[in-house]
């Protein structure tokens, strides 16, 4: 498998309209950092990988699956996965048990 990290990140960014600033933003991460990933194709760390994944509202098992279209998210969906990551890890747990038990109501 021939994979280009930088090529897919690359395309993600620019279906979201994500300008590398608003990117930077997202992912707490220096601009300078991603602009070197962008204009001279360097591949982030892994740490770094995951930080763009998440601000893109992606996992990297979904950034790295060869179907996209196994894990296409809609808008709604990714902004409300983003609002997840940004909280605090008991109040992940504490939303998780709350749709589990709505789950099991319907």
């Amino acid at each position: 498998m021939n994979f280009d990290v930088v090529k897919k990140l690359n395309k993600m960014r620019l279906e979201r309209n994500l300008s590398v600033y608003k990117l930077a933003y997202l992912s707490g991460l220096n601009q300078s950092t991603l602009a070197n990933t962008f204009s001279r194709g360097l591949v982030p760390s892994i740490v770094n990988l995951e930080a763009i994944c998440d601000a893109m509202g992606v996992s990297l098992a979904q950034f790295f699956t060869e179907s996209e279209e196994d894990f296409k998210l809609t808008e709604k969906e990714r902004q409300m996965l983003i609002n997840y990551r940004r909280l605090p890890e008991e109040t992940r747990d504490l939303i998780g048990k709350l749709i589990e038990k709505y789950v099991d109501l319907i």
